[in-house]
């Protein structure tokens, strides 16, 4: 994963940003990351799969559980530049920005 952009957040200002790649927590490496409208982060995290991915997108709420944002499903088959994913609902939308390597 290159970079996560937020256009809109969740919350009215500042989310707590959390990634999930088939229920493990890759970025940040622990706790949130705060996270507002407009701003673009450097995620810089890679990590190995076969087949595909499930990355999901997390904000993090002080009473109950956090909210899940959703995600999206990565192939190994996916390997043709940087892809541009939008993660979106009725009240936020962030853009991941990644790409898939293959390793020999």
């Amino acid at each position: 994963m290159e970079r996560l952009r937020c256009e809109d957040p969740q919350d009215s200002d500042i989310d707590e940003i959390m990634i999930q790649a088939n229920g493990r927590q890759v970025w940040p490496f622990s706790g949130f990351f705060s996270i507002g409208a407009g701003l673009e982060v450097p995620v810089g995290v890679d990590f190995a799969f076969n087949g595909e991915v499930t990355v999901v997108l997390f904000d993090q709420e002080n009473i109950g559980s956090d909210d899940d944002l959703g995600g999206v499903i990565i192939s190994e088959g996916d390997t043709n530049g940087p892809e541009r994913f939008d993660i979106a609902g009725d009240d936020f939308h962030y853009v991941l920005t990644y790409r898939v390597k293959v390793v020999d």
